[in-house]
């Protein structure tokens, strides 16, 4: 008997211990919303909903807004959400996946907001993970995502630094890679509506231009994304030329109005100091906006790209009505959209290598 009263004491001190254990962690945890735009989805939105529900620790709260779906996932979720009150659903009728999320945040209460794609996978330990750091005075915490491509899983291109041209050249600000308290993502002018594609590489610049406090974590690469088609290498950017223009052109804005209308006074000297010349940072968008023009001219190439001599047409355009670069500028904007049309995948590298090199100064 005293072996198994033995027993019997420890197993209930070792319950007792993880009932303590989770309950440090349910009271400490980041209270985090969730926010899902989804838009014909209907095939993939179940799995993404359970991967976010069944999770370690599930989020405060989950919002999905649907935008304009027509294969059934707006009802599909209604259907979904009837045993979950952490669960709400809303719809947006302005197209895009900005104002969807935009919609979201309107009704998020939460300190923190996150938001995820409709077709990704949430890892299993993400909010134990986040509830357990202290992000008190932070306005952003940044993680790396893992994604699959071609059946091959890898982390995504993560750098951590501050520096907007980073964000410029390399995208490395992905939808998933940011949590932002709700106030300070208020506060720098949410999601830009007027962008349909690349939206997250426009808002990643915007909070960059003002200079937040960011919590890197770098431990570990959470999620599993599976990347759009116009952001793969198989995808056709001619087929969404007009959508990528408008965000460069919201981009060019926010580098120009930057330092003339930023967040804070504070803000707006700290850029000013860090980059006394607005070359510094326009430089960056020409030699990516070439790259992108060596990526359509690779497309014709390959025979991909649809309608390449209007997409090719409206960048160069773009290019020359705002960029007035040197000679030597122009060459290597050039060499790198020539690199590009012969297949590198590394250009970013050496764009990114020379925007941040002293010689990139006029």
């Amino acid at each position: 008997m005293s072996h198994f009263s033995f027993f019997f004491t420890f197993l209930f001190s070792l319950f007792t211990c993880f009932i303590t254990f989770a309950l440090f962690l349910l009271l400490n945890i980041m209270e985090i919303t969730v926010i899902i735009p989804v838009k014909d989805q209907r095939e993939h939105i179940g799995k993404t909903l359970d991967s976010i529900l069944k999770s370690g620790i599930p989020p405060k709260e989950v919002i999905i807004v649907d935008n304009e779906s027509t294969d059934g996932t707006y009802q599909f979720c209604e259907q979904y959400i009837k045993s979950r009150p952490n669960v709400t659903l809303l719809r947006e009728t302005f197209p895009g996946a900005a104002a969807a999320r935009n919609k979201g945040l309107k009704s998020c209460k939460t300190e923190w907001v996150y938001f995820f794609d409709g077709d990704n996978h949430f890892d299993y330990n993400f909010m134990s993970t986040f509830g357990q750091i202290d992000a008190e005075g932070y306005d952003v915490v940044a993680l790396p995502v893992k994604e699959n491509a071609n059946g091959k899983e890898h982390v995504r291109t993560f750098i951590p630094s501050e520096d907007p041209r980073v964000q410029l050249i390399a995208s490395a600000f992905t939808t998933p890679s940011l949590i932002f308290r709700t106030d300070y993502l208020h506060a720098i002018g949410e999601w830009n509506t007027a962008c349909r594609t690349w939206e997250d590489w426009e808002l990643g610049i915007r909070l960059m231009l003002h200079q937040p406090r960011i919590l890197w974590f770098t431990e570990k690469a959470f999620h599993t994304l599976t990347p759009r088609k116009e952001d793969s290498p198989e995808g056709s950017l001619s087929m969404h030329y007009k959508e990528l223009i408008r965000t460069l052109s919201a981009v060019m804005t926010a580098l120009h109005s930057s330092i003339l209308q930023p967040l804070s006074h504070y803000h707006g000297q700290h850029l000013s100091c860090l980059y006394p010349h607005l070359d510094l940072l326009i430089y960056p968008l020409y030699l990516r906006t070439n790259i992108l023009l060596g990526q359509l001219q690779r497309e014709k190439m390959n025979g991909r790209c649809k309608k390449y001599k209007m997409a090719s047409k409206a960048l160069t355009v773009f290019i020359g009505e705002n960029f007035n670069p040197t000679f030597s500028q122009r060459c290597v904007a050039n060499w790198l959209r020539f690199c590009t049309l012969l297949g590198s995948t590394t250009a970013w590298k050496t764009a990114l290598r020379i925007s941040l090199s002293k010689r990139a100064r006029r």
